[in-house]
């Protein structure tokens, strides 16, 4: 078994926020493809190296990593599970269901009448560990969204995911809970790419940190597309990296859209976590400052904390300050530039503000969120309410809503029946958002995969005597057929959407809709709001 020690990076989260409040109404802005309340939970630090299984190279690929998070298992696995030793027997039970999927796409091969295949790889996180980049249920949801999406692309039957083949084994990466065994996985993935059944994206990318910004830059040196779910922060770019999930700007325009129909809120407060080292939340207040800096005066009433991702730059989440900052101020609205796991000890702080001596109105957090970390019982007892301008919807979308994507229901009917026609997995596992949107990462690889099969066994069709094209997607060819139009779009979960080649956008999607919810009983006296679309912005633009 080898051994790897790697230098342990910041390892940040990504799931973000942005609070509004009617009377303090409390904007969170955390920027990312959102959600309802989810508990976090995290079950412990990883496995022991000494019980990283041994892989044969056609089966996977499996080290050791020292990691800030203690001793991991890292590396890919295809044909054999388990393999990274999750403490989460859930996260092993979509594991192994992934695997035998692989393994029956690579019997049927075999038989006669069998379809070829090809690989993409769902490349994060896949163990948890306290301050790790994501928790025990974020991997959880992920990986299901991805299995459903192989699900969907193996059915053996034409859809909106273009013809039935080729179908799709799925390569499982796992970078280690702080990420920083990136550089080791993704030079092992590379060697992937050639062969009868080449490698031909990566999906997932787990959150806007560097460490995915670089694993994002090495794969676009290999030529291999990189498919972000849930990244966000707007420096988030290389060059084969596209993303899902809007930029924070985006998030941040929807909520101005959102604020420019209540004029009357004008006083506003920024509360940012001073980490300079996590993209998402100093992108977020750059942002918040941008848009609405001069309206709410925010360069003089702002205050930092200390959040509790390491590195943290002193003790974490101490808001009595910030309190009593706000009780003096009494603003309109809070906005709130900071990690999701801060978000509770925020509110539970608000929730003292009798201390002030003014009346306590009811608080409003708006927030644009992969999956909040906070129940609603919680908000409600601190008079606090959320606007969650966000990438998902699922409490509205599964109840077939004005604005539900058209490609909603069907990922919905098969990710919630009962198996064996569909998943068995719960609604609840679609509340955190991190479903639907690798679901789509995935999807998108598919559809573009299967666009250039269809060209290509088109031209082989009208060749003549000009020699046949091999009709098997390479990662350079999937990558050329990212690129659509608004009349030829992907067909996710979450919305529609396409990428643009010219002019250029750093690869984020257009078209992508942004609805604004409203959670806790606070937040129900704020109108609904129309779903923002995010538009085109070429890039220096």
């Amino acid at each position: 078994m080898d051994v790897i020690t790697v230098k342990a990076p910041p390892s940040t989260g990504n799931r973000r926020r942005v609070l509004i409040c009617v009377a303090i109404a409390l904007l969170v802005v955390a920027v990312a493809a959102g959600g309802y309340a989810i508990l976090h939970r995290d079950t412990g630090r990883p496995a022991a190296a000494a019980s990283c299984p041994e892989k044969r190279k056609s089966a996977g690929f499996i080290t050791t990593a020292v990691t800030s998070t203690g001793t991991e298992c890292v590396g890919w696995i295809l044909e054999e599970a388990p393999g990274f030793r999750s403490r989460d027997a859930a996260v092993d039970d979509v594991i192994s269901k992934i695997v035998r999927e692989n393994l029956r796409v690579r019997d049927q091969a075999g038989l006669p009448g069998g379809k070829p295949y090809v690989r993409i790889a769902v490349f994060m996180p896949m163990t948890s560990a306290p301050g790790g980049a994501m928790s025990d249920p974020e991997i959880l949801h992920s990986l299901q969204g991805a299995y459903a999406a192989l699900r969907q692309a193996n059915a053996g039957k034409a859809s909106e995911l273009g013809d039935p083949t080729p179908l799709f084994q799925l390569v499982l990466a796992n970078e280690g809970s702080d990420q920083s065994a990136w550089a080791t996985v993704v030079e092992d993935l590379g060697k992937l790419k050639e062969g009868p059944h080449p490698l031909v994206a990566v999906t997932g990318m787990s959150i806007s940190v560097p460490q995915t910004k670089l694993a994002a830059e090495r794969l676009s040196a290999l030529r291999i597309p990189s498919i972000g779910a849930v990244i966000t922060a707007d420096d988030m770019v290389a060059p084969w990296l596209f993303k899902i999930s809007p930029p924070n700007q985006q998030y941040t325009a929807a909520l101005a859209a959102y604020l420019s129909a209540r004029p009357q809120t004008r006083t506003g407060y920024l509360v940012w976590d001073r980490n300079s080292d996590d993209s998402y939340v100093r992108k977020l207040k750059t942002n918040f400052v941008a848009a609405f800096g001069a309206a709410y005066q925010l360069n003089d009433h702002n205050h930092a904390f200390n959040g509790s991702k390491p590195p943290s730059f002193g003790t974490p989440r101490l808001f009595s300050d910030i309190i009593r900052s706000i009780c003096a101020v009494d603003p309109d609205l809070v906005f709130y530039s900071g990690r999701d796991r801060d978000l509770p000890a925020f509110v539970e702080a608000l929730g003292t503000r009798g201390q002030c001596q003014k009346k306590v109105r009811p608080l409003l957090i708006a927030t644009g969120a992969t999956g909040l970390t906070i129940a609603r019982e919680q908000l409600d007892s601190a008079r606090v309410g959320v606007l969650d301008a966000s990438s998902t919807d699922s409490l509205a979308w599964g109840k077939g809503a004005a604005g539900t994507p058209d490609h909603y229901a069907a990922f919905q009917r098969l990710f919630t029946s009962a198996e064996p026609a569909g998943l068995g997995f719960t609604e609840a596992d679609l509340a955190s958002g991190y479903a639907i949107m690798h679901r789509d990462a995935v999807v998108a690889a598919v559809w573009a995969a299967r666009r250039d099969a269809a060209a290509k066994a088109q031209r082989n069709a009208v060749r003549g005597s000009a020699p046949a094209v091999s009709e098997t997607p390479t990662a350079e060819d999937v990558r050329n057929a990212l690129f659509s139009s608004s009349s030829d779009r992907i067909p996710a979960a979450s919305g529609a959407m396409y990428f643009q080649e010219q002019p250029g956008n750093d690869l984020w999607p257009v078209g992508k809709p942004v609805p604004v919810i409203r959670i806790g009983s606070a937040a129900q006296s704020w109108p609904a709001g129309s779903s923002w679309t995010t538009p085109l912005i070429p890039n220096g633009t």
